[in-house]
C-alpha cells in the first residue's frame, strides 16, 4: 500500500499526542502489510519539520518510491484528462496518485475527493 501525505500527518499527530486515532487503528489492523510513500510524499510530509532530519526519522521505515518515466506518463494522462474535465488537481496529488496506479497499489489517504478522479486508482480511506 502506498501512504498518502494527509495519512503520514494525521499518524504523526496522533504519536505526539499518544493517542490512538484513525491513522494509528488503520495500521494497527494490518500489521504484517508492507507500506511505501512516493518521494512525494516525502516532500510534502518533511516540509512541515523544521529540518528535515526530525521527519526522516518518523519515515525512515517506509522504502521511497521515486518518480520515473513511467509515472511521469501517468501522471502525464491524468493531468490532461482532469484538464479537459475541468477538475484538475494538485501536481503533487497527480504524481502520487500515479505512483500507485504504476505500482498497482491501493492509495490510504482522507483526501478522497482529489484522489477518486483519478480511474484505476484504489483509494483505502482510514
Amino acid at each position: 500500500m502506498i501512504l498518502d501525505t494527509t495519512f503520514l500527518i494525521d499518524l504523526q499527530r496522533e504519536f505526539k499526542k499518544r493517542r490512538n486515532g484513525p491513522a494509528r487503528e488503520f495500521l494497527n489492523e494490518r500489521a504484517g502489510t508492507r507500506f511505501r510513500i512516493s518521494v512525494i510524499t516525502a516532500t510534502e510530509f518533511l516540509e512541515g519539520f523544521e529540518t528535515t532530519a526530525k521527519g526522516e526519522r518518523f519515515i525512515r521505515n517506509l522504502p521511497w518510491t521515486p518518480v520515473d518515466d513511467a509515472i511521469a506518463r501517468q501522471a502525464a494522462v491524468f493531468r490532461r484528462s482532469l484538464r479537459v474535465a475541468g477538475q484538475l488537481i494538485g501536481d503533487f496529488d497527480l504524481l502520487i496518485g500515479s505512483t500507485a496506479v504504476v505500482l498497482q497499489l491501493p492509495l490510504v489517504t482522507n483526501n478522497e475527493a482529489h484522489f477518486r478522479r483519478l480511474d484505476g486508482l484504489k483509494v483505502i480511506s482510514y
